[in-house]
């Protein structure tokens, strides 16, 4: 299995892009921390959702002279039952060089636990562990209003 199958919903991304993207020059628009899920015993469920805007960069030029994007997306993950979670450098522009995920057993050979690495470019950079994962949607990425952002 490759490790972003572990992600529930993973095809709504390969279905958009074609294929898995690596997120090279994504940025990380949103990140919301929340503790509060439940279980029925009272246990917290740590979560991290994570709006990440991506693309597949095509060869061909736009008149500005960059390359083009394709299917320029935002994509809201979410995370659950997170550990070991590490944030830095979050601040007005926050690119990646790229989506790093791995699966590992479990503690004492439970299930699989997915390792997520949003690799740093400009200061921004993320990682952590998760035991759950699912694309909650994604949608085409549009520029913000002035003063609405």
């Amino acid at each position: 299995m490759q490790a972003y199958e572990f992600i529930e919903g993973y095809e709504q991304v390969v279905a958009r892009f074609g294929q898995w993207p690596s997120f090279h020059d994504g940025e990380v628009l949103r990140i919301i921390l929340d503790r509060s899920p439940r279980l029925p015993d009272g246990t917290s469920i740590p979560s991290v959702e994570i709006h990440l805007r991506g693309w597949i960069m095509g060869p061909e030029l736009a008149e500005d002279g960059r390359y083009k994007l394709r299917n320029d997306s935002v994509i809201h993950f979410l995370f659950e039952g997170i550990s070991e979670f590490e944030l830095e450098g979050f601040n007005q522009q926050n690119v990646v060089t790229s989506v790093n995920l791995a699966l590992s057993d479990g503690p004492h050979g439970s299930n699989n636990i997915l390792h997520v690495e949003f690799e740093h470019c400009y200061q921004f950079c993320c990682a952590f562990i998760a035991r759950r994962a699912r694309v909650m949607s994604i949608r085409p990425y549009s520029e913000p209003l002035a003063g609405l952002a």
